[in-house]
């Protein structure tokens, strides 16, 4: 018995004896190597742009190298699968629109759940669809855009960005407002839409203010509404849907932000998110976003930002269910 007393003090004491020695947890340095924002869309394209100046700001305030990786197509697909594949470390994250969680996945099958393998972090950017023309065209505004499309059968081509995308969605809503058969033409992405519009071979598009008001503003293209609650900054002759009694036209912005993969620890998840919206709220970030054409994004929490995005899935849905959409194979 004087044994097994002496043995399980000494047990006891070996213990006491580890336990001081190991250090305390320390919490995970961010960033201790280099950044990846990977990029779904083609350089050159809004995201890329939106990338490429948090990249900059990031360098700049961390210190640390931030490299800027395009991975498009596949409706998001590529460069989703390629944050996937990367360690939940905060090192590699994503710029993408919202549509990726909000839109995309409701129109398109995709083989994963984006809402469940992705979180939104922090919206980068802000963007307003408005619709605009060819400026050969003769309708000068909605009311005889809508008596155009009904005298003229098959005559009125509209250009849908991408499918199950915002634009997608303001396309088949503006067709069925005008109760016509005016043609929503499928298109893989702005640049392709844009080329055909000023080209005359299509018609109209809704595409995000920042892509378009550089034609806008040198007549190359003319703006007939925005899909917003109130009137551009950037183009403030232009009128609202709201305001010309089409509500089902006014969306809420779209938006350009950060994912990380849902796995990623909770505390590292909130310091990278913290580090994110410090450089988003500076005001040199604010200035270069203005000079882009961008709205100031509306921040929060992670999990705010999750409700909104929740909201506008939800309301798409109902676009869907409405319209009774056909659901892309992907």
């Amino acid at each position: 018995m004087i044994f097994n007393s002496l043995r399980l003090k000494v047990f006891a004491v070996s213990v006491v004896s580890l336990l001081v020695a190991v250090p305390p947890a320390q919490a995970q340095k961010w960033p201790d190597t280099l950044i990846r924002l990977i990029v779904a869309a083609p350089a050159g394209g809004i995201s890329d742009a939106v990338a490429r100046l948090l990249a900059e700001q990031l360098r700049a305030d961390l210190g640390q190298t931030v490299l800027v990786d395009n991975k498009p197509g596949g409706s998001g697909v590529i460069a989703e699968r390629a944050l996937m594949s990367a360690p939940a470390d905060g090192h590699t994250l994503m710029v993408g629109p919202s549509s990726l969680i909000t839109d995309i996945p409701l129109a398109v099958k995709m083989p994963y759940d984006p809402l469940k393998t992705f979180t939104y972090t922090a919206e980068a950017a802000s963007m307003v669809h408005v619709l605009v023309k060819n400026p050969d065209f003769p309708p000068r505004n909605i009311p005889e855009l809508f008596e155009y499309a009904r005298l003229k059968p098959q005559s009125v081509s509209i250009a849908s960005l991408s499918p199950g995308n915002r634009s997608d969605f303001l396309s088949e809503i503006l067709r069925e407002k005008s109760n016509s058969s005016m043609v929503v033409a499928p298109y893989k992405g702005s640049a392709p839409a844009l080329t055909d519009l000023m080209g005359n071979h299509v018609q109209l598009t809704f595409d995000v203010v920042s892509t378009v008001l550089p034609f806008v503003r040198s007549g190359k293209l003319n703006a007939l509404a925005v899909a917003a609650a109130a009137r551009s900054p950037y183009l403030p002759n232009v009128p609202t849907f709201a305001e010309l009694g089409m509500p089902d036209l006014v969306m809420p912005n779209a938006g350009i932000g950060v994912y990380m993969l849902s796995s990623t620890p909770k505390p590292l998840a909130d310091q990278i998110q913290g580090e994110l919206q410090k450089v988003i709220g500076s005001a040199k970030y604010r200035q270069v976003l203005a000079a882009q054409g961008f709205d100031y994004p509306q921040n929060g929490s992670i999990e705010e930002l999750r409700q909104r995005l929740d909201a506008t899935t939800s309301n798409n849905k109902k676009i869907i269910e409405k319209l009774k959409l056909k659901i892309s194979p992907g």
